[in-house]
């Protein structure tokens, strides 16, 4: 009898565990069309769209977002730079300026219904979307869309975020700086690296970060680093860790831009979000996002070898 009741007790905790457990999804532009992706979800919205972004310009979004506006759903948007469409803004369809100058508002998020959150390193426009080089995460998790809402709300108040960090199920972790050290957060994940480090990075200019890898390197951790070519050669890190032939790095020939910020730490952990490693993002408005779940952190390695090879 003890035994059963044991079996009967693990089970409900077992299916306690997966009914509490984020249903992650990641894609990656342009080959995933992650446009198409945003719109069918906006397209079933009943409620709420709330969206912060650094940049918005994406036409067939914004038509969509408008007619949600007109059947009476709440949409707001915060952004960093105003669009160039001129938005008709109505009392559903609110679009607001970012208003502090002490910061940045550099994070990417969308959320729909206070249940599906879209959040990665892609802004919502047509080049980020259609032809850069990004990748964003579709969570349906109503503990995760509260947490991404009630930060977005506290941002539209013009407020900095309310709640610094959310941990699901150990296989996620998401914080916002600059109430979150995610530098810190960063190195100390990159201290944990047994075998390998592979990076993609739009910008890297921050010489912790830099210094982790290359200590990282140098103890015979492998280490491929793939950087974004248009960046300013004196101050990227790229300069730094070419000249260790232990560390191999590359700058991408893509015909348009590698927008991405992610590291994968062996096979285990795949890091992303807005969060560019230089100075500017700690005290900016951004997300980061640690993932331990085997799932996407396998799509993230798939990624990067295909970032690898191309280049």
């Amino acid at each position: 009898m003890k035994k059963f009741m044991k079996g009967i007790t693990a089970l409900i905790l077992l299916l306690q565990y997966f009914s509490l457990a984020a249903e992650i999804s990641v894609f990656f532009s342009p080959s995933d069309k992650i446009d198409r992706i945003i719109i069918k979800k906006l397209q079933q919205a009943k409620r709420s769209v709330y969206i912060a972004s650094y940049t918005f310009n994406w036409k067939q979004g914004y038509d969509i977002l408008e007619k949600l506006s007109k059947s009476g759903k709440d949409v707001k948007i915060l952004l960093n730079f105003l669009p160039y469409q001129n938005f008709n803004v109505t009392e559903n369809l609110q679009v607001k300026k970012w208003g502090k100058k002490s910061c940045a508002l550099h994070s990417k998020f969308m959320v729909i219904d206070e249940k599906y959150v879209f959040v990665g390193s892609a802004n919502f426009t047509e080049s980020s979307m259609k032809w850069d080089s990004n990748n964003i995460l579709l969570i349906n998790d109503q503990t995760t869309a509260r947490f991404f809402a009630e930060n977005f709300l506290s941002l539209w108040s013009n407020s900095i975020i309310s709640k610094g960090q959310l941990l699901i199920n150990d296989s996620i972790e998401i914080y916002f700086s600059p109430v979150s050290d995610c530098v810190s957060i960063v190195k100390n994940e990159i201290k944990k690296a047994k075998e390998s480090l592979k990076f993609v990075m739009f910008t890297f200019t921050s010489d912790e970060i830099g210094g982790e890898i290359c200590r990282s390197g140098i103890k015979g951790i492998k280490v491929y680093g793939i950087f974004e070519g248009s960046q300013n050669p004196f101050s990227n890190e790229y300069n730094v860790m070419k000249k260790i032939d232990l560390l191999k790095v590359k700058k991408d020939c893509f015909v348009n831009i590698i927008h991405d910020k992610f590291l994968i730490i062996d096979q285990d952990t795949a890091i992303t979000g807005s969060f560019n490693y230089t100075e500017a993002a700690k005290k900016n408005i951004e997300t980061l996002i640690v993932i331990k779940r085997q799932d996407i952190v396998s799509r993230f390695l798939k990624r990067w070898r295909f970032l690898w090879l191309w280049y």
